[in-house]
């Protein structure tokens, strides 16, 4: 993730491109407040900090559901699932913590290290859970054995 230094019709534009485009990422409605407030104020620095980091964000929802939609490893899955919940949330103002960021951006880019944080059949049912394939009581159904 790049620090862009890029004028307000520029931002402007970048993020129109990502909402005007099928399968947009949740957050059009800050989408929309970040596009009204760069053409009202195109000078404000405060503004043009928030709109490349909401594209940052874009950038990194895009690149773990693509993350998420390559993997057959449930804890991985696991994990990355919870990176895009991460994700959503930010990109529809619901929290402004970008720790999660560090993280996912490790998972994406690994340094070589890495260890499993479950084991696997616990990996498979809590990622079955959070993708909806198993019922709110699993005890219901051994799908995920």
């Amino acid at each position: 993730m790049t620090t862009d230094t890029s004028p307000a019709p520029e931002l402007r534009r970048k993020i129109g491109d990502v909402y005007l485009n099928d399968n947009p990422p949740p957050g059009a409605h800050r989408a929309t407040w970040f596009t009204t407030a760069l053409m009202r104020e195109p000078d404000n620095v405060q503004h043009h900090h928030m709109a490349r980091d909401f594209l940052a964000v874009i950038d990194l929802y895009r690149r773990l559901t693509a993350a998420l939609d390559g993997t057959d490893d449930p804890q991985t899955g696991l994990v990355i699932h919870g990176f895009i919940g991460h994700a959503t949330a930010e990109l529809v103002g619901a929290t402004r913590d970008p720790g999660w960021r560090a993280a996912a951006l490790d998972l994406l880019d690994p340094d070589g290290h890495t260890e499993a944080p479950l084991d696997r059949a616990d990996a498979v049912r809590l990622f079955a859970l959070a993708t909806g394939l198993l019922p709110e009581r699993p005890e219901l159904s051994d799908a995920a054995d």
